[in-house]
């Protein structure tokens, strides 16, 4: 079908096309661009944030480990302490009887100044003093009481001289000695 139309140009209605310059695609695509930095730099502002934000949350956990750490040795201390206690105690020998078995075992001349427990071992100082120079014979005889008395040979099996030392005081002769042992595991 055809159409014709009969007006004068000016009262005719066209269908206008609009034409956009490349200035304004220019124009648009340098505004997309310029939004999509800002767009970019706002995200990599927030993850540098981010970032900050974690570094201070593993400094506070490194802290908190070092303190973990550092009472995690001291409970294994504790608990070290307190398995020797146990071992002392699970072996029915009583404290009373040990000191007792100790006293009786204790020769003329022979004095006892440090009695130390610590872990599985037994630490025995003294000094012997005697006026006919026998003090070997004194320690030795002490330490033939201890491994003779039946509750201290039962606690430590394992005892032994470790160390002699002799000096004077005064006009007098004396030694010095270290008995050491072990407790039956």
């Amino acid at each position: 079908m055809i159409t014709i139309n009969l007006l004068p140009r000016q009262l005719r209605k066209t269908d206008k096309k609009v034409i956009v310059p490349y200035k304004t695609y220019l124009i648009l695509g340098f505004a997309g661009l310029v939004l999509l930095h800002l767009l970019l730099f706002g995200v990599a502002t927030m993850k540098k944030i981010q970032v900050i934000a974690l570094h201070g949350s593993i400094n506070k956990i490194t802290v908190s480990a070092k303190e973990a750490a550092k009472t995690k040795s001291e409970i294994k201390e504790f608990e070290a302490r307190t398995n020797t206690l146990k071992t002392v105690l699970t072996r029915r020998v009583s404290f009373t009887e040990l000191l007792s078995g100790l006293s009786d075992a204790v020769p003329k001349g022979l004095w006892i100044d440090r009695f130390s427990l610590s872990g599985h071992s037994v630490i025995i100082q003294g000094t012997v003093v005697s006026l006919t120079q026998n003090e070997m014979t004194i320690i030795g005889k002490f330490l033939q009481n201890l491994k003779n008395n039946k509750t201290f040979s039962t606690a430590f099996p394992k005892l032994e001289l470790g160390s002699v030392q002799r000096r004077s005081i005064k006009a007098y002769d004396v030694v010095d000695y270290v008995l050491n042992g072990e407790m039956k595991k």
